[in-house]
C-alpha cells in the first residue's frame, strides 16, 4: 500500500470536509470542525517532507527507522518549530477571538488557515522527533483533547446550545476524529516494533 499517496487524499479530502462542516455547522460543530485542518495539515506537511525527499535521501536514525536528512538536520529545532505551530493553532480556541470569528468573515478565513499552517509545521517537524519524543507529544495531544471536551461544554452554555446536542456533538469528536487518530497512532506503533 502507498501510505504517501493515502495521507495526501486522506489530508486533502480532510480538508474538504472540514470546510464544509465549519461553514455550515452550528457553533460547537464549527469549533470541533478546526480538528480537520489541524489534522490535515499535519498530513499533508508529512506528506510534503517525504514525497519532496529522494530514496537516497533517507537515513537511519538512532531508533532504527528511516528518515529523510531534513529531519535529522532540522532535529535540534523541532521542539521550537511545534511550539510555533501550536501557537498558531491555540489561540482561535479562546472564547474572545472564537467569538469573533464566528461574526466576522475574515477572521473566520484566517482561524481556518492558521489551523492548517500549524498543522502543517507540526506534521512536517514530526519526523524529526524520537520515538518516545513522539509518544510523549501524542500523551499531551490526548490530555488536550480532554480540556478541548471541556471547552465544548463551556462554549455549550456561552452560546445557549442544549445538552443533547453538547453530546452529540461530543460523540462526533469521539468516534469522527479521535477513534481514527488512535488507530493510526496504534498502527504506527505496532509497525514501529515491527509486529506487522
Amino acid at each position: 500500500m502507498n501510505f504517501l499517496k493515502l495521507g495526501e487524499v486522506i489530508g486533502i479530502a480532510l480538508l474538504f470536509f472540514a470546510a464544509v462542516i465549519y461553514i455550515l455547522g452550528d457553533p460547537l460543530l464549527r469549533l470541533i470542525s478546526y480538528q480537520g485542518p489541524i489534522l490535515s495539515g499535519g498530513l499533508l506537511g508529512w506528506y510534503v517532507l517525504h514525497s519532496s525527499t529522494p530514496n537516497e535521501k533517507y537515513v537511519e536514525d538512532q531508533d532504527g527507522e528511516r528518515v529523510p536528512v531534513t529531519s535529522i538536520l532540522i532535529r535540534g529545532r523541532a521542539w521550537l518549530l511545534i511550539l510555533v505551530g501550536i501557537m498558531l493553532m491555540v489561540p482561535w480556541f479562546t472564547p474572545q477571538i472564537y467569538s469573533v470569528a464566528l461574526h466576522e468573515q475574515m477572521i473566520f478565513v484566517m482561524s481556518f488557515i492558521f489551523q492548517f499552517i500549524g498543522g502543517f509545521v507540526v506534521g512536517y517537524v514530526l519526523p524529526s522527533l524520537k520515538f518516545m519524543e513522539k509518544f510523549i507529544l501524542y500523551s499531551l495531544g490526548f490530555g488536550a483533547d480532554l480540556f478541548f471536551v471541556l471547552l465544548l461544554y463551556v462554549y455549550s452554555n456561552l452560546f445557549d446550545i442544549s445538552q443533547t446536542v453538547l453530546l452529540n456533538n461530543v460523540l462526533v469528536l469521539v468516534y469522527g476524529v479521535k477513534l481514527l487518530e488512535g488507530i493510526m497512532f496504534g498502527v504506527y506503533i505496532v509497525r514501529r516494533i515491527n509486529a506487522i
